[in-house]
């Protein structure tokens, strides 16, 4: 245990362990730090209270403003007094608990960590106050599930009216998986080491030398599926520790100081992707990245209110620190590679690829300070003035490490000697991020009322965000522009093109590297790059949001009002498809209180979204694309060129028509029973979108719920809720657009192309079109989609229908039997997830094998949990009580995206590796039972 952890648990647990000694008495004492709880003990604690008809709070079928029936009231405890004063309660509930079933199942255990077996203390807390003689004075504590992963504490003391400390700390797990096989020893260190795996995989050489790819893959494969099998499944999770004080303080009747830190913690690992080879990676696997973070929020705020002026003045920091810099790991798969060669002659030997290095998550700071000012003018139409400016940052200026830990002796990239240029901090064009963001905020709103039945208001709110964050991919040692992929196995990098016909004769690939790094200098050349398709500079995104809003309220009758809302929302956008996007958004309401059977409340929200023309690919200065004349030579390939399809929409920039309808209807069925009825509808309409999110995108809810509290033994309630969500995708699946080169569409929707303007049979297809493509028509013919388009051909097109269907029920009450206070509480919920798609297998130019795994055939994805809880409480004197608790758990899922993983972690397909090391959330049922003794003193 950190030793900061154990001061504030020995500062709570003594502060506990002080007032049981002086028996003092406790209730609830929920609401002390943060939100406190468990799984046993949500919203702080949970004791099965006895209900009191007879205190002076309760009140027979009490409701809440808007009708709900609000319960009978808990039993107050009863308080002891010391000599000097104070009146106190409390109360401690100890006992033997076990878990079976499925213990280990990381489902079963995320957000929780319940006993397998022996002494529990599931919750205790302590109340105390001062009030003779104007003490005022006041302590709360309360915790659960002490010594556990979920336990939690809480202190609060002070003075009412004069100043308050708050002290709390928690924990929560997070399992991710127990069925991860790992390779390695020294997870959660920065370094991975495997056992007894070689890294770099198996090299297998032929007779003259050279490597044999395909024999030392499958030699590799064979070791690392015999390694696997001998592993047995091991747990990755986190547990997140939090803990904090605050404190509160009157300066005077105006004035107050309220100042907090707390401290955030996590330490664990969890599954990650790590990738060898070029830009789609020639291999593939999952580690275990290692988690130690900590996160330190410190806040300090000064408020002034002398009933006509309030005045805020907030300023909050924000510290994550990473104390894991670099994870490396041994690498156990044979690597492909691209963009790295061997110098002649020697060979590349990928076995050289024996680790990898990943610079973790950065330490980075944020800053705000924030002024908040109202007035309020009752003598002008009972107005008020509220005003807010929020400046913040946000920065991270980490050490950058080099491309690669590997020398690449004997290696070269576009010609030029990689050896030791690639393997130090020189390599990069600068040797720390340098990465910040700044915000602003300006909000002011008004409103007033003019009459009694009327009611107005107005807002405007200007946000805006500045990226000052530059960086270029160029290596200063060689002049190179571009970057090292993977630790060094791939690259992607700018020279020009080599090509006869786009350059001068005698043009070099390294004519660019001379230059020094000077983008400028680059472009000056005239020279056309061999690829438009590599990022040469960050995109330092950035916008500005202005929303301004007038609504009303005007009251029809007694208890009836209607409301009314316009809202203008534009955006103001740097580097993205489209400078300016606005949307206007009405939205109306109605409710009715006027009666006695309930209440029912109804708004319907429209919004418009348009924006300036759209441009599909605005990052050209980033890319380079930009470094030089497009290729005009026959035999060039024009895919990296032409980086998006015209007519593709991006969804959060697209035209969008938005609705949305709430109902809400309470009825009072009878003066102990309420009947809530609810729907919602959310509709995203498209209308401009050919392809990316299309059509409508619908997610409907409908939802019912009972509650019935006829005395203070019996109490019953029941809900259910039904949600489906569906949304369309459709794009295509990009071809090929080769200067010179002919392309033959067939009626079955295949696609050809060649040299020859002959186009080829095809059995049992015709002829269609052929089109030449020129160094002329390449924009226009391979620009957008089209029945004959060589790259976005529309026979190529595939869409994606998907279905989400949720449903969830609960049941449960309480009733008190005399002798006994039982409650019981179920929960079920279940879901299934749809893919189907639909695609021209010819277009495609798939086979066989291949659609059939593929389109509908796709299986759902479907789950469901059932969770029971029962307790029942046996009152043996006024301050003991014995509770039995019991709780089942049970949970299945089907996810199709882990099928055959386990059987088969290390697939072979077409040269390239792909290890799976985690087999998904399994199925799992649990049964925990438990004998508490709660005593109260």
């Amino acid at each position: 245990m950190k030793p900061w952890r154990k001061t504030l648990v020995l500062c709570v647990t003594a502060a506990a362990a002080q007032m049981i000694a002086a028996q003092v008495r406790a209730d609830s004492a929920a609401g002390v730090g943060e939100n406190l709880g468990n799984a046993l003990n949500p919203g702080g604690l949970r004791t099965i209270p006895e209900r009191d008809p007879d205190s002076l709070d309760a009140w027979p079928d009490e409701r809440t403003p808007t009708g709900k029936l609000l319960g009978w009231p808990d039993k107050l405890p009863e308080t002891s007094r010391t000599q000097d004063g104070w009146e106190y309660h409390g109360q401690v509930e100890i006992g033997g608990m076990a878990t079976g079933g499925n213990t280990d199942s990381a489902w079963f255990r995320r957000y929780k960590d319940l006993p397998t077996s022996g002494l529990y203390l599931n919750n205790f807390s302590v109340q105390a106050e001062q009030l003779e003689k104007g003490k005022g004075y006041f302590l709360e504590a309360l915790g659960g599930g002490i010594g556990y992963r979920d336990q939690y504490e809480g202190v609060s003391f002070g003075r009412y009216n004069d100043w308050k400390v708050d002290l709390f700390y928690n924990e929560t797990p997070h399992v991710f998986t127990n069925r991860y096989r790992s390779l390695w020893s020294g997870v959660g260190s920065s370094h991975l080491r495997l056992n007894g795996l070689p890294p770099g995989g198996v090299g297998i050489r032929n007779a003259d030398g050279t490597m044999n790819a395909t024999a030392s893959q499958t030699a590799t494969v064979a070791g690392m599926r015999s390694a696997i099998e001998a592993v047995e499944d091991s747990e990755l999770s986190l547990v997140r520790e939090t803990g904090g004080v605050s404190i509160d303080k009157y300066l005077s009747s105006k004035w107050r100081l309220i100042a907090s830190y707390s401290r955030e913690h996590r330490d664990g690992s969890r599954p990650f992707g790590a990738v060898f080879g070029g830009g789609g990676g020639g291999g593939s696997l999952e580690i275990p990245e290692s988690i130690d973070y900590d996160t330190h929020d410190i806040l300090a705020m000064l408020r002034y209110d002398d009933g006509t002026n309030s005045f805020n003045l907030q300023t909050n920091v924000s510290l994550f620190r990473n104390n894991i810099d670099t994870l490396t790991f041994e690498n156990p798969i044979y690597a492909s590679t691209n963009t790295i060669s061997a110098t002649a002659p020697n060979v590349l030997d990928p076995t050289i690829f024996t680790s990898g290095r990943y610079d973790l998550y950065p330490d980075n700071d944020f800053y705000n300070v924030k002024a908040e000012y109202a007035r309020s003018m009752p003598e002008w139409y009972h107005s008020r003035l509220t005003a807010t400016v929020s400046l913040s940052r946000m920065k991270q200026n980490d050490d950058l490490i080099p491309p690669t830990a590997h020398a690449l002796s004997g290696l070269e990239i576009n010609g030029v000697s990689a050896e030791n240029n690639w393997n130090t901090t020189s390599a990069l064009s600068r040797r720390r991020a340098g990465a910040e963001i700044d915000t602003r905020l300006f909000d002011v709103a008004f409103s007033m009322r003019p009459t009694d039945k009327l009611g107005l208001d107005t807002k405007i709110r200007y946000y805006e965000t500045d990226n000052k964050t530059d960086y270029v991919a160029c290596n200063p040692l060689t002049g190179q522009l571009g970057r090292l992929l993977n630790d060094g196995s791939g690259g992607a990098f700018a020279f020009p093109n080599t090509a006869a016909g786009n350059n001068p004769a005698g043009t070099l690939g390294s004519a660019y590297d001379a230059m020094g790094c000077n983008l400028n200098a680059v472009r000056a050349l005239g020279l056309v790059p061999s690829s438009g398709a590599s990022n040469i500079r960050n995109v330092p995104y950035e916008y500005s949001k202005t929303n301004i809003e007038l609504g009303g309220e005007y009251r029809l009758a007694r208890g009836q009002t209607i409301s009314g809302r316009i809202e203008r929302e534009q955006y103001e956008r740097e580097h993205r498809e489209r400078d300016s996007t606005w949307e206007d958004m009405l939205r109306i309401g109605y409710l009715n209180r006027a009666y006695q059977w309930g209440t029912l409340r109804a708004s319907a929200e429209f919004g418009r979204r348009r924006g300036d023309s759209y441009n599909p690919d605005p990052y050209e200065s980033f890319y380079s694309v930009s470094l030089g004349p497009e290729p005009t030579a026959d035999g060039t390939n024009l895919f990296s060129w032409i980086h998006a399809m015209r007519s593709f929409r991006k969804f959060d920039l697209s035209d969008r028509d938005r609705l949305a309808l709430d109902l809400r209807l309470d009825l009072i069925a009878r003066h102990d029973l309420d009947i809530g009825f609810s729907g919602q509808y959310r509709q995203n309409r498209f209308p401009n979108s050919d392809f990316g999110r299309k059509d409508d995108q619908r997610v409907g809810t409908a939802s019912l719920d009972v509650n019935w509290q006829p005395s203070a033994k019996l109490g019953l309630y029941g809900y259910y809720s039904y949600q489906r969500s569906t949304m369309t995708q459709s794009s295509i699946q990009p071809n090929g657009c080769v200067i010179g080169n002919y392309y033959y569409f067939y009626s079955d929707g295949a696609v050809a192309s060649g040299s020859d303007p002959v186009a080829p049979a095809r059995s049992g297809a015709s002829l269609v079109d052929t089109v030449l493509v020129t160094s002329g028509n390449w924009h226009n013919q391979c620009g957008d989609h089209a029945q004959t388009s060589p790259l976005w051909t529309e026979s190529r097109k595939w869409t994606l229908d998907y279905e989400d269907t949720n449903h969830a029920l609960g049941i449960g009450g309480r009733y008190d039997l005399g002798f006994a206070r039982l409650e019981l509480d179920y929960s079920y919920v279940t879901g299934t997830s749809t893919l189907d798609y639909s695609y021209n297998a010819n277009g495609l130019g798939l086979s066989s094998a291949v659609t059939e795994l593929a389109g509908s055939g796709m299986p759902d994805s479907d789950y469901d949990q059932h969770i029971l809880s029962l307790d029942l409480v046996f009152p043996i004197s006024k301050s003991v009580a014995l509770r039995a608790i019991y709780r089942y758990e049970q949970g299945s899922i089907d996810d199709w995206h882990y099928a055959g993983v386990s059987d088969n972690p290390v697939p072979t397909d077409s040269g390239s590796q792909a290890v799976y090391l985690d087999s998904g959330t399994q199925d799992y049922h649990d049964n925990s039972v438990g004998l508490l003794v709660q005593v109260n003193f």
